[in-house]
């Protein structure tokens, strides 16, 4: 579709507000704990499409995601996301495969120079980029089509993953060692991008989701110095800017992997009452709700998970069970509670696991205090 078709439109879906805005928040006591199993490309599995197919054709997967969280009975929002965001709007090549997302090839960055010389687009310049253009094309179709299950969601990971997108992260990770300082101006700058990718969203919908957090930023691949310096504090000066912009008012902390070295740190993390933390693992375990809750339940919404090698390899009596015991720590937690999957739900997991977890929110996620 062309940029130009691309105006700002009717933001008269904010008067209904939303399931996004309301279903955290029980209000009866009959209320249960929503599932989002984070669906993806597992949507293209139930309609016999490949990722390939689904990631080429934004209008086309928010249809298949849109059917499938109704299929399954979970939380519904049009999700269309993707791991590579924004390195195309910077001069990447991405090749398109057949069997997984967009990824990388070649990373407009090699060098110390080019971090210096990186421009960061203007909030119109992105909004008419290769990466808005298709999220745009996603999200208009959830609007038109299906527009109780629209969220103005802006995927951007933390400032560790748009660095990556830019810079090889063998550069960047030995930067951080040589140069750190280098790897300071890198992640300065992802921070001002998430910025303005979030004001084009909002710009264009009225409100915005900023999706972010941290990946790479986890202890699996750096320590917890490394991760503050170069992960949660440009983080938190991005949404503080985000917020403060009136580019809200949603966040969504997506802590993807092993923090149990920095979880502590995200707690001083900006927060909008519309606010999600999710934390994956503690170690080699999923991260536990009751920490999750002790910890962050006091100022946002909780997102308790299920391992996503168990959604995907496991027994539906498997997945059944931890989504129990993560239930039960956590459906109580004072802003409300969501069970998903720790990351995106794998593209071939069984149906039959998506619906374990529903199934125990039916029997253990009714809300007793509300």
């Amino acid at each position: 579709m062309p940029a130009e078709d691309f105006a700002p439109i009717d933001t008269n879906w904010l008067k209904k507000a939303g399931s996004l805005w309301t279903t955290p928040f029980a209000d009866t006591p009959s209320e249960r704990v929503i599932v989002d199993p984070i669906i993806l490309s597992h949507a293209a599995t139930i309609f016999k499409k490949k990722p390939g197919y689904f990631y080429q054709n934004p209008d086309e997967a928010i249809r298949m995601v849109c059917n499938t969280c109704e299929l399954y009975d979970v939380t519904p929002v049009g999700h269309y996301l993707w791991a590579d965001y924004w390195g195309e709007d910077y001069g990447a090549t991405i090749k398109v495969q057949e069997d997984a997302p967009p990824s990388i090839t070649n990373r407009p960055i090699k060098d110390p120079e080019g971090v210096d010389n990186l421009e960061i687009l203007s909030p119109e310049d992105l909004a008419k980029g290769p990466t808005l253009t298709k999220h745009y094309t996603a999200l208009d179709t959830c609007l038109e089509e299906y527009p109780d299950m629209f969220a103005p969601i802006t995927q951007l990971g933390g400032t560790m993953e748009v660095a990556t997108n830019l810079v090889a992260i063998e550069d960047v990770f030995m930067w951080m060692i040589t140069q750190p300082e280098i790897v300071d101006k890198l992640v300065d700058k992802a921070a001002d991008h998430i910025v303005n990718a979030s004001k084009a969203t909002a710009d264009r919908y009225g409100a915005n989701v900023t999706i972010t957090g941290s990946v790479i930023a986890s202890g699996d691949l750096m320590d917890r110095e490394q991760i503050k310096r170069f992960g949660y504090k440009p983080v938190a000066k991005a949404v503080s800017k985000v917020l403060n912009s009136g580019a809200g008012p949603g966040v969504y902390y997506h802590l993807c992997g092993n923090h149990s070295d920095d979880y502590d740190l995200w707690k001083d993390a900006p927060m909008s009452p519309f606010t999600v933390m999710q934390i994956g693992y503690d170690g080699k375990e999923i991260f536990p709700a009751s920490k999750l809750v002790e910890n962050f339940g006091n100022r946002c919404t909780c997102f308790g998970t299920v391992d996503t090698k168990l959604v995907d390899r496991g027994t539906q009596s498997q997945v059944y069970e931890q989504s129990k015991e993560q239930l039960l720590a956590g459906k109580d937690s004072p802003r409300g509670f969501i069970l998903g999957t720790s990351c995106e739900c794998p593209t071939r997991a069984p149906s039959a696991n998506v619906h374990a977890m529903v199934k125990a929110a039916r029997d253990y996620g009714q809300y007793e205090r509300f």
